[in-house]
């Protein structure tokens, strides 16, 4: 292993970086995106109960011992329960924004990662060939034996880079995907509390 990291030089090493980088974020997105610490069911039920029941006060408590996403729209909306329907509205859409921010944290990187790893190996391969045409224009074309195993060098920074590209552009996409599923939830649940607590009043 360290001699094919230490055939494709200083492209593989950044490559070997960028693939401890994307190993750590796809753990810590799996970790983070975890549906029991953004959209939790039961608390969101047990909150709805507490309005039902019109305990405001146990279910603003509710929502401050808890740090998910939507205990944090949810305690911003039973905060501002006194304002009109359409300035609530407008409150929960920028809350909204900031825990979309939050949540879509460190996914970009994965996207970066999948797009540039591909290029860094095809550079680290046109270096390689380079050296190998230099090497023809010394020993000739005789040496098949040493020209193959000068191309063979030159492709592994082709290989190291879509080996790192795929892994990261798969967790990009299944994590956007699931940053998107969480943010229509998030909403569906707001709107339905402001339902509950303004009703048909203004």
């Amino acid at each position: 292993m360290y001699e094919f990291i230490s055939q494709g030089g200083i492209v593989m090493y950044v490559l070997l970086a960028l693939s401890i980088v994307t190993v750590a974020l796809i753990f810590e997105r799996s970790w983070s995106l975890r549906r029991s610490v953004v959209v939790p069911t039961r608390d969101v039920a047990a909150i709805e109960s507490y309005i039902r029941a019109g305990d405001v006060k146990e279910a603003l408590a509710s929502c401050e011992k808890n740090n998910t996403a939507m205990h944090r729209v949810l305690w911003v909306a039973l905060k501002n329960r006194g304002v009109k329907r359409s300035v609530m509205k407008e409150i929960l859409e920028e809350r909204g924004r900031q825990e979309v921010a939050y949540l879509d944290r460190y996914i970009g990187i994965l996207g970066v990662i999948a797009a540039i790893s591909p290029l860094l190996g095809l550079l680290g391969t046109v270096i390689g060939m380079i050296e190998v045409f230099q090497v023809i224009s010394i020993e000739g074309v005789g040496k098949a034996d040493v020209l193959a195993g000068g191309i063979s060098k030159a492709l592994n920074t082709t290989a190291a880079g879509l080996s790192v590209a795929i892994p990261a552009l798969v967790s990009y996409r299944i994590f956007e995907a699931k940053v998107n599923r969480f943010v229509v939830e998030i909403e569906e649940h707001a709107l339905h509390f402001v339902e509950l607590l303004k009703g048909d009043r203004e």
